[in-house]
């Protein structure tokens, strides 16, 4: 039996993790060349020795078109176990948008923010990703849309995405924390925080517009800095969680800034939580508001979001599929 007709005969009820096929002993490695040290570099060395060692067939590639023909080649022929993507919450963004759905994604954290390989408990050490591929399991986590693009974390519309737009426009070289400080600088002193309209579709019904200046969807409860802006959010709900802030200002951002780190900004009069399945944002008074996906610029509004629920397909340790909510398959 597939991967898929496993998850999808246990049923997203009881949530049942599923296990790889034993027979699959190839494991491709994604590495993006421009992010992370040469340290990094060694380390994923490592773990594709390590494997290799184990008795897997390993393959590496920075080429994410090589990856995709490597995955879709292992796929048909039911040799791929998994694809490992080594770098931040943009290089698995970009891997999952890449390789089918289908193929289990092992996230391995060394980029400048991996949150999600820290969801899941991920250790860089290569014995604990050879430990993972061997005898972990397979869970089905929501998964977001975005005009038609994978994202497994967020997406937002508004200053944090002006932000990110201006750092991809003026990009040299690796990415670090410090490259966000001169792009931050700028959007506080220049950006206009623009009007947004929001429709939210629940079982085919629109609702009426709410508008907003700032606008964030989480599939998961992460966002930089480790800033609890939807600590509920959950990826097995079928649902994003979504934060919307009214005011449009930078002492309004410093405001809503200071709230979310006292968790209290849920109680503010101007701030909007609800769960959606899916919803259309829309530029009211300005034609370029930009939107972000995982950390990585995705383009200018308007945006069509809608939750993909178990298509994100994770190899995670039996551990953490107990944590997320999974049983383990007999």
């Amino acid at each position: 039996m597939s991967i898929a007709s496993q998850l999808e005969t246990t049923g997203k009820a009881s949530r049942t993790a599923a296990l790889p096929n034993p027979d699959s002993r190839t494991v491709l490695i994604s590495l993006n060349p421009r992010a992370g040290s040469r340290s990094c570099h060694d380390r994923v060395q490592e773990i594709g020795d390590t494997l290799s060692r184990a008795g897997f067939d390993v393959r590496m590639t920075p080429d994410l078109g090589e990856l995709s023909a490597l995955a879709v080649e292992g796929l048909d022929s039911g040799a791929l176990r998994a694809v490992i993507a080594v770098g931040g919450d943009g290089t698995a963004s970009v891997v999952r948008n890449h390789v089918p759905l289908c193929v289990p994604m092992l996230p391995v954290p060394m980029g400048t923010e991996n949150l999600l390989g820290q969801h899941v408990s991920q250790a860089i050490h290569p014995e604990e990703v050879c430990r993972t591929v061997s005898e972990g399991v397979i869970v089905g986590l929501d998964l977001g849309s975005a005009n038609g693009k994978h994202f497994l974390l967020m997406v937002s519309a508004g200053f944090d995405a002006e932000v990110i737009r201006t750092l991809h426009e003026n990009r040299r070289g690796n990415i670090t924390r410090r490259s966000y400080f001169l792009p931050t600088l700028r959007a506080i002193r220049s950006y206009g925080y623009p009007q947004m309209r929001l429709y939210s579709d629940e079982a085919g019904v629109a609702s009426e517009p709410h508008h907003c200046r700032w606008l964030f969807g989480f599939n998961l409860p992460l966002y930089a800095l480790g800033l609890p802006i939807a600590p509920d959010a959950l990826a097995t709900d079928g649902k994003l969680d979504v934060c919307a802030f009214a005011h449009g200002t930078a002492w309004s951002v410093l405001r809503y800034f200071w709230h979310v780190r006292r968790r209290a900004h849920l109680g503010l009069a101007d701030t909007a939580m609800f769960r959606s399945r899916r919803f259309r944002l829309e530029a009211l008074d300005s034609p370029n508001i930009a939107y972000q996906l995982d950390g990585d610029y995705g383009g200018t509004l308007p945006v069509d979001v809608e939750v993909l629920p178990g298509d994100l397909r994770l190899l995670v340790s039996r551990e953490a599929a107990k944590r997320l909510g999974f049983a383990l398959p007999a």
